[in-house]
């Protein structure tokens, strides 16, 4: 057995350090079974590297290149050009994910800020097939078909103003993706029993994914490609604390709002946050203690560390979980010197999520203590809006702090939820929430 294979049999895809663009890319190119290489697109794209700008990413190259494919008129000079390039990448690469993908250059993946069908690339898959992974997952359910659907309209939509920007860059035609071949060649077959397992194991998230694309119906392209990407990766975070959580209970989430960087829920909260980075770096280990793979890699000492014969290193698995929480806006901070990070949720992926478990009809509202326990059972989050989420952390094993630290935490998520227009108090002590509180109101 190699790591590849371990990988397969372990998560059905290979934990990488990735960008939710790599992983929407992924995600779509598995939907739509179709790339473009974008040459040209890369080439204008691409403003620095390590190296340096040199033979066709050169300035005078890619302005020759524009002047030989007749994409630029004659009279565009080569300040022009390169103003058009910073402007470009703004665009593209609007969160890093993108890296010179021709000759000379051989970076090991590229992703563009997701716009539509039209820029998703053969490159190698920096988000490890995630993306595939988890679209041949909802592939085995109705409700999961349904998520699939939705993303398969949004990837249709009509160009927005960002692609009609960049469209003069674009290859007219693509080809097969070739995506499938390529993961069962390097990883293995994702056998269809294994995928209605999981499939099932996830139902509860799959709903509520099929619920937050009800509730995007009405929003503009780039909001929904937003949300959808937000709600593919919770439900991907569940995924991972399901898998690696195979010795205890379904890890839950403790969430801080109440922003006492000294407090017992903060401090509680960045405990949990260990606690869960540590069980997803032993995942392997505790995986095949249970006998799920069909070699032993711990044994065969697939991940050893070069030079000290032995000794396994999961690292990958721990800067998967971090990197994830991170990006996700599932953790803070996101500054890589503080060490001590802890679950608080942004804005987006507060929306997301809520959107998820709220009723697609804007004027049926949900009262807030209900609106927590959706929150609990279906992601594992926890605010200290349910009666029995001080006991219920305890079980788990978090302790310091009381009844009124918790009711404060969720006084405070509630405030937050207010501010993004997604909860009113139309009366002392009761709080309703919807998708749009307007019309409840």
């Amino acid at each position: 057995m190699n790591k590849k294979q371990a990988h397969h049999e372990a998560l059905g895809y290979e934990p990488m350090r990735m960008k939710p663009a790599h992983f929407a890319s992924g995600f779509f190119l598995a939907l739509s079974d179709e790339a473009y290489a974008n040459e040209v697109l890369n080439k204008v794209a691409v403003t620095k590297t390590n190296r340096g700008l040199i033979d066709g990413y050169a300035p005078e190259a890619v302005m020759d290149r524009l002047r030989e494919d007749s994409r630029i008129t004659e009279t565009m000079t080569q300040a022009d050009v390169e103003l058009l390039r910073i402007q470009v990448n703004g665009v593209v690469n609007n969160d890093s994910a993108m890296y010179p993908a021709f000759n000379p250059y051989r970076p090991k993946g590229n992703d563009y800020t997701f716009i539509s069908g039209r820029v998703l690339t053969r490159a190698s898959r920096t988000d490890g097939y995630a993306g595939h992974f988890v679209a041949s997952v909802l592939g085995k359910s109705d409700r999961g078909d349904a998520v699939l659907d939705f993303a398969r309209l949004v990837a249709g939509a009509s160009p927005g103003t960002l692609e009609r920007f960049v469209s003069p860059l674009l290859d007219d035609d693509g080809g097969a993706s070739g995506l499938v071949d390529t993961y069962e060649r390097e990883y293995g077959v994702l056998e269809g029993s294994r995928l209605s397992e999981v499939a099932k194991d996830m139902q509860p998230q799959t709903e509520a994914l099929a619920r937050l694309c009800e509730n995007l119906l009405d929003y503009g392209h780039y909001r929904r490609v937003r949300y959808l990407v937000l709600g593919l990766l919770a439900w991907l975070m569940s995924y991972i604390l399901k898998t690696a959580s195979i010795r205890a209970a379904e890890p839950l989430l403790l969430f801080d709002f109440a922003g006492d960087k000294s407090g017992p829920v903060r401090s509680q909260s960045q405990t949990c946050y260990a606690r869960l980075r540590e069980t997803v770096r032993g995942a392997y280990v505790d995986l095949a203690d249970a006998g799920r793979f069909s070699a032993d890699p711990i044994a065969a000492r697939v991940f050893s560390r070069k030079g000290q014969e032995g000794e396994e290193d999961f690292r990958f698995l721990e800067q998967h979980f971090g990197d994830l929480a991170l990006r996700m806006g599932y953790a803070q901070p996101r500054a890589s010197r503080v060490p001590q990070k802890h679950f608080e949720l942004q804005p987006d992926t507060l929306r997301a999520v809520m959107l998820s478990i709220l009723h697609h009809d804007a004027a049926t509202a949900t009262r807030f203590d209900d609106a927590c326990v959706e929150l609990r059972d279906t992601w594992g989050i926890v605010v200290g809006g349910v009666g029995t989420d001080s006991e219920t952390l305890r079980q788990q094993g978090y302790f310091g702090f009381d009844e009124s630290d918790l009711r404060a935490n969720a006084t405070a998520f509630a405030e937050q939820l207010k501010n993004l227009n997604l909860a009113a108090e139309p009366s002392d002590g009761l709080i309703l929430c919807s998708r749009d509180i307007v019309e409840v109101l």
